[in-house]
């Protein structure tokens, strides 16, 4: 009797590790939100099992099954992993049904990068419902440091940004541990590059630069040169990442994925200009607000992150 029970338990527990890997495989992600226009309508999805709808998400993580439609004049576009292309969303074929198309991109580069950096999207979702109602505010712009910081950068010309009063004077540093590189004082609240004339900055060396005004503590943070061989595996991929080789992608979303790429290998530098440079052309959409967010979240500057994240869930919800 005991030999028999034993017999049955062992091919229950059998049975249950075949069926576990499946149903593991079956809740993966098959697809992420990448752009949500809620103008003049509402973007929403229903999950599978599920009955009731609810609002689209920045970077919402899609499974088989899911579904996500559009009203009236809203819409919405979701990238499929694996390189396997995207979808636009209108009120024309909704509500649509997430099922992973067959073909994927061409070429195991393309498929490889594009589903590494999806997959990656997919899981930077956040939960924007428990924001302030307002950020905003009339006090002057804190002086902070805001690229490079602590980041990684490509080599080439380099930029030092802060935000602060327009009134005021700021002196620039640039060391590395050999001691003073660069300065530059009486500034106005402007970028400014790094001159020729100083001593050439190496790759894979951290620097420290410091900034400095009337009135507040020197502030200081670092950044490193990425080494020769990095940064062209780093411009080949963003040489990738681009419309004509995502024919079907909107352009939106080809920005998030290269910033979600430089984002992912720690150019966090490289990632806030992409991002801002997407925003400035399409400011409304609220997942490239969500990935500038976490961009100043994962480098410390809290405050603008929430900025950013506030403007992501009114530009989701809005109508």
């Amino acid at each position: 009797m005991v030999k028999i029970l034993a017999v049955r338990l062992g091919t229950v527990l059998l049975g249950w590790t075949l069926v576990l890997p499946t149903v593991a495989m079956a809740a993966d992600p098959v697809a992420v939100v990448t752009e949500i226009r809620a103008e003049g309508g509402q973007v929403e999805v229903k999950r599978v099992g599920e009955s009731a709808w609810g609002a689209a998400q920045p970077l919402q993580a899609l499974r088989a099954g899911d579904q996500i439609r559009a009203g009236g004049a809203a819409r919405a576009a979701v990238v499929f992993t694996g390189g396997r292309g995207a979808q636009s969303v209108s009120s024309a074929n909704s509500p649509f049904t997430v099922q992973p198309p067959a073909a994927a991109a061409s070429g195991d580069k393309l498929r490889g990068l594009v589903g590494g950096v999806t997959d990656f999207l997919s899981g930077k979702q956040k939960d924007l419902a428990y924001l302030p109602l307002s950020v905003r505010n009339v006090r002057p712009p804190r002086v902070v440091q805001l690229a490079p910081r602590d980041t990684k950068i490509l080599p080439g010309a380099v930029a030092f940004e802060w935000s602060g009063s327009d009134t005021l004077r700021y002196r620039v540093r640039v060391l590395s541990a050999q001691g003073l590189l660069w300065e530059q004082a009486d500034l106005p609240r402007r970028p400014v590059a790094y001159p020729a004339s100083a001593p050439a900055l190496q790759p894979g060396v951290r620097y420290l630069w410091q900034l400095e005004t009337t009135g507040q503590p020197v502030q200081q943070t670092e950044f490193e040169i990425l080494a020769p061989g990095d940064a062209a595996r780093v411009r080949e991929s963003l040489g990738i990442l681009v419309p004509a080789s995502l024919p079907g992608y909107p352009d939106s979303s080809v920005a998030i994925m290269r910033a979600g790429y430089l984002l992912r290998d720690g150019l966090y530098a490289e990632a806030r200009r992409e991002l801002l440079a997407a925003q400035a052309k399409d400011p409304d959409e609220p997942t490239l607000h969500l990935l500038l967010g976490q961009v100043y979240e994962t480098t410390g500057l809290t405050d603008l992150a929430q900025r950013e994240y506030v403007d992501a869930r009114d530009l989701s919800a809005r109508r």
